[in-house]
């Protein structure tokens, strides 16, 4: 019986653990949605006033989200833009937190329209024209993320952000070890080396990680990049001149076969 109790307990907090790493990936309307989402957004609070701080968004930026979560963030760069051209635009996969975070700022909405929230299915494909904002950020995004996908999702931020805009990516190692102990997210999903290394595959400059120290929350990381403004910035000159020499032989060849097709019909 005392086995059989066990067996049951240890099943029940198996599911319970289960549950809440999917609400903390993609949460849902339920009780649990809303005690993680909620927990999540008191506990991110400070990283995201970090995050936003070192962007040093404009009065007239265009400013990109990516997992607003209930849209801390998004109200602290709405405060930046709100009195010049500047727009605030987000991206979440929860139904529940793009609701959640409509009603928060219906006012802002349907007043200043510089707020746009959006879904995203693909953040492979995004709803927006090329280089279009001067920022794109998340915060405790990232681990949640396919791995085989990573690289594809990055060439699409770099692909809407203006020349010479900036990527931003927070963290906090300490709390993320704690999650990985819950057996809430396994440390594979948030190595940095991971983010990293699929933001120089997409063709990002400029890639690092800093490291910070704060008084209220202690230790955290951000993650920076930016689009070049030159094209061939940190582009190998190699795989560039191989790249060349190879278009170079298609439009002779091109040229060629127009050439004796030309030759063919006059001859007739």
């Amino acid at each position: 019986m005392t086995a059989r109790f066990t067996k049951f307990l240890a099943n029940t907090f198996k599911l319970a653990t289960s549950d809440v790493a999917n609400q903390y990936a993609l949460p849902v309307k339920s009780m649990t949605g809303a005690f993680v989402s909620s927990y999540g957004a008191k506990k991110s609070r400070r990283l995201n006033e970090k995050v936003v701080e070192s962007m040093g968004v404009g009065r007239d930026d265009f400013v990109f989200e990516i997992g607003f979560g209930r849209g801390d963030a998004m109200g602290m760069c709405f405060e930046k833009v709100k009195d010049g051209r500047g727009m605030i635009f987000g991206v979440e996969r929860s139904g529940y937190m793009n609701e959640r975070v409509f009603k928060r700022f219906v006012l802002e909405i349907a007043e200043t329209d510089k707020i746009r929230i959006d879904s995203a299915v693909d953040l492979r494909n995004l709803p927006y024209p090329t280089d279009l904002f001067d920022h794109v950020f998340h915060v405790n995004l990232f681990y949640f993320l396919q791995q085989d996908s990573l690289v594809d999702i990055n060439r699409e931020l770099l692909r809407v952000l203006k020349p010479g805009g900036t990527l931003t990516c927070g963290m906090q190692f300490d709390r993320l070890k704690k999650l990985t102990e819950h057996r809430i997210l396994e440390e594979t999903q948030w190595d940095p080396m991971r983010y990293l290394w699929a933001l120089e595959a997409a063709e990002f400059s400029d890639v690092k990680i800093n490291y910070h120290t704060d008084p209220q929350m202690g230790e955290y990381q951000i993650i920076s990049a930016r689009k070049s403004t030159d094209p061939l910035d940190g582009q190998d000159p190699e795989e560039l001149m191989k790249k060349l020499a190879m278009d170079m032989k298609k439009e002779r060849l091109a040229v060629a076969m127009m050439n004796d097709k030309k030759e063919a019909e006059d001859s007739l």
